[in-house]
């Protein structure tokens, strides 16, 4: 008995206690909306600043790529002692010391560098729309977040609003077993009631704060800090909910257009096709001009001045068919390239096609649990009626109870899933609502 009554006692001051501390940790910060949400996860979260640093990278290798328009200048300078061998007559011991400056400017390489910075620029463009599909992600996860939250937090006020319901219950059914017309087993069942209620309030609770914890964490933020935010769900269903979608072609159509990834496939195509240019390039001439001025002798005084200017054509014949392989290595990645971007084609009109269908779904889900919810009410309340009057029993309460706490969080639900599965078909779709808020 004494374990009970501490276990009763420790679930009664984490139930009456954490109220307190989150209230305490809640007070005094700004709620947050979703676009608010957004846009910090934007600038803040690590994976978006680690594919900003990636992109950067890739802007870097188009003027590296340039390099190769441009003359290369170099200086050289080398001292050093020649010694004969014995018997070696035609040798002669003593110091050399060189030193002057060397300039070549590549006139024709098959268009190599050309190609090279072609390749550069598609890589570039292609990070891009990689860099702006891991946006989306991060937006999309952001609003899952943000709606998971609301919804937690929403059972939360549920399970308050049901263990007030089932302390009540336990009134009516102390009062009535007093006066002789209830009995034991009533207030047995209603203790039960209230214990469950007990329960699911520690959980709807934690499961708050485990759903504050991964907001904040694509927020870029500690997972334990306090974070609050605007309760928009109940207008998402008023303003929303009923309205009609395009069609579904018209949506597939914008996707393939729209669709990053689609867009960085496109890039790599462009840049495969000139890293092909640039392997069959090594089939051709290359022709540079030289230049140089040099100062060399045998001792530093006495050094003496020779310069030369002029052209050289290099053609290679024979590499150990290291050319023909490395173009046909190219080739394949090309054509690797398409199979990829019609493999992504039919996957986008997949998700479109299902993120389209659940959105039709949860709007019905909406509509049908708004009737189950009023119909629980008032089944709650003729059943709390009827047992207060002697005439009904404490079971039909509880089953009434239970069938209402039931509805209420399968229309919370609903709500959030609207919403999700709202930005999922626009994520499927990346159109406007994206390039709208990355402006």
């Amino acid at each position: 008995m004494l374990i009970n009554k501490i276990i009763v006692f420790a679930i009664l001051g984490v139930v009456l206690i954490s109220p307190q501390i989150a209230i305490s940790q809640q007070s005094g910060i700004k709620r947050l909306n979703l676009q608010e949400c957004i846009q910090i996860a934007l600038k803040n979260n690590p994976q978006i600043l680690v594919s900003q640093i990636g992109v950067a990278k890739l802007q870097k290798k188009i003027p590296e790529a340039r390099a190769g328009f441009y003359p290369s200048l170099n200086f050289n300078a080398d001292a050093g002692r020649l010694t004969a061998q014995p018997g070696f007559t035609a040798g002669k011991t003593g110091d050399s010391y060189n030193s002057g400056l060397a300039l070549r400017y590549n006139i024709f390489q098959g268009g190599k560098t050309l190609a090279s910075v072609h390749a550069a620029r598609e890589n570039y463009e292609a990070g891009k729309s990689e860099y702006k599909g891991n946006q989306h992600d991060l937006i999309l996860s952001v609003v899952e977040a943000y709606y998971r939250l609301l919804q937690e937090e929403q059972f939360t006020r549920v399970a308050e609003k049901s263990l007030q319901r089932a302390k009540s219950h336990l009134d009516f059914a102390n009062a009535r077993f007093k006066i002789g017309l209830a009995s034991r087993s009533d207030i047995l069942k209603a203790k039960t009631e209230q214990s469950n209620a007990k329960l699911a309030l520690i959980h709807a609770r934690n499961a708050v704060s485990m759903a504050r914890g991964q907001l904040n964490f694509l927020l870029g933020r500690n997972v334990s800090s306090p974070i609050r935010i605007v309760d928009d769900l109940a207008k998402a269903a008023a303003n929303e909910a009923g309205k009609n979608q395009s069609k579904f072609q018209t949506l597939v159509e914008e996707a393939y257009k729209k669709r990053p990834e689609l867009k960085k496939l496109r890039d790599q195509l462009q840049a495969q096709r000139s890293f092909i240019r640039m392997a069959k390039a090594d089939y051709y001439p290359g022709v540079s001009l030289d230049a140089n001025y040099n100062f060399n002798g045998a001792k530093v005084s006495q050094l003496y001045r020779s310069n030369y200017i002029g052209l050289s054509i290099s053609l290679p014949l024979f590499s150990g068919f290291s050319r023909p392989a490395r173009v046909a290595q190219e080739k394949l990645g090309l054509l690797a390239l398409e199979r990829q971007t019609a493999a992504l084609r039919q996957q986008i009109s997949l998700e479109v096609w299902n993120a389209f269908l659940a959105l039709e779904e949860v709007k019905e889900r909406i509509v049908n649990t708004q009737v189950f919810l009023k119909d629980a009410r008032e089944s709650l309340d003729i059943s709390e009626g009827e047992y207060k009057e002697g005439v009904g029993s404490m079971l039909d309460v509880l089953d009434a109870e239970t069938t209402f706490v039931t509805a209420e969080q399968k229309y919370i639900k609903a709500l959030a899933d609207f919403k999700i599965a709202q930005m999922v078909l626009r994520r499927a779709v990346s159109g406007k609502y994206f390039e709208e808020i990355l402006k």
